[in-house]
């Protein structure tokens, strides 16, 4: 059976922050080859067989968002069956008393949400999700940022090789269903 499992690329970081009690552990950091806009989102569905022209699918995807925005505003969530729901929350310190409550002054900010649907076949729930992933180490940074590799259970600087070449057992395009951390 073919493994049908995506790829998700991550760096290994080294945490730098003295205040943290996971100062100076490692972590992974997915590494995010991109961003799509809406045009190249559509070009994506587009190019999955869809009966739809990319320019169909970027219109659709253009009012979508037009609208999901006035709904979230008007305090409605929106489910995406088989994805998940958005919805709007508000950030705010408290009041002493109700009395000469006025909401602008409390408010820190409003946020949209996101809650992953967990009952469908594309389950994206955080846990099912990392199942379905193989997760591929690209590099190792430490603390300063500086590119790392491991060379016989070291940890040497990746510019270093004594071999004078590539060691496919170092670090960088491996696969490593290890994954975790805070990142």
């Amino acid at each position: 059976m073919a493994d049908t499992k995506i790829s998700l690329a991550y760096d290994l970081k080294q945490m730098n922050n003295e205040n943290n009690n996971a100062h100076l552990l490692w972590f992974p950091w997915v590494k995010r080859r991109d961003t799509l806009n809406l045009r190249g989102l559509a070009d994506h569905i587009a190019s999955h067989g869809s009966i739809y022209t990319q320019d169909v699918v970027q219109g659709v995807l253009t009012k979508f968002t037009a609208c999901m925005v006035e709904l979230i505003k008007e305090g409605v969530g929106v489910k995406l069956d088989g994805l998940g729901t958005f919805y709007p929350t508000m950030e705010s310190k408290g009041a002493e008393s109700p009395v000469g409550y006025n909401v602008r002054d409390y408010i820190k900010g409003l946020h949209i949400r996101f809650q992953p649907e967990g009952a469908t076949e594309d389950n994206i729930t955080s846990r099912v999700l990392k199942q379905n992933v193989r997760f591929q180490q690209m590099m190792i940074f430490d603390k300063l940022g500086v590119p790392k590799k491991v060379v016989d259970g070291q940890l040497v600087d990746y510019g270093d090789d004594d071999e004078g070449g590539d060691d496919d057992n170092n670090q960088g395009g491996g696969t490593n269903d290890n994954g975790g951390g805070n990142g």
